[in-house]
């Protein structure tokens, strides 16, 4: 019976030290540095795309700068509008299986509005703070797809009056990682 308990304490041992390799080694050929755009679907906008920066500092931790620009031009008795938002997210990110990562932390980005209808030019400043989980699907070690849930507060300057509240929102990666 000793037999028996020590062989399965070896087989257990000896898969869980295959288990932490794999991972181990998964994470090693993640690379450093990429580029990748997010849609994010908006109800009275067209669909907001971000450029982001998704840099390793450290094997389980990224920083993720972003930039977006959203423009709308009407000509006419229409308004136009522009928001460029700049933004940072950290993150702790684990390797679950070999072609993939979970990853958890936080956003914050601050969005420079403007609208002008011909008459008046208002402008504010925007600012979103989210905590975020998601994951990233490694297709090749140099291209991901992924998905992100963000449960958020945005405090808005709006035309109409200041704004603020919670918000949950979801977003698509496409990254390519250098």
């Amino acid at each position: 019976m000793k037999k028996l308990v020590f062989a399965l304490a070896a087989l257990a041992l000896a898969a869980t030290a295959g288990a932490q390799e794999a991972t181990a080694g998964a994470q090693e050929a993640r690379r450093p540095f990429g580029l990748g755009v997010s849609i994010q679907p908006e109800a009275d906008l067209s669909p907001t795309i971000e450029v982001y920066a998704p840099i390793a500092i450290a094997p389980q931790l990224r920083v993720e700068p972003s930039l977006g620009i959203v423009t709308q031009d009407r000509s006419g008795a229409g308004t136009d509008t522009r928001d460029v938002t700049i933004g940072v997210g950290l993150f702790y990110v684990q390797p679950v299986a070999a072609p993939f990562d979970l990853y958890m932390g936080g956003r914050l980005k601050l969005n420079f509005a403007s609208e002008d209808n011909g008459v008046d030019d208002d402008s504010g400043t925007d600012v979103i703070l989210a905590a975020a989980i998601g994951g990233e699907h490694y297709l090749t070690t140099h291209f991901s797809l992924g998905a992100e849930a963000q449960l958020g507060f945005y405090s808005a300057s709006d035309v109409s009056g200041d704004d603020s509240g919670l918000f949950t929102t979801g977003l698509a990666f496409l990254r390519f990682y250098f």
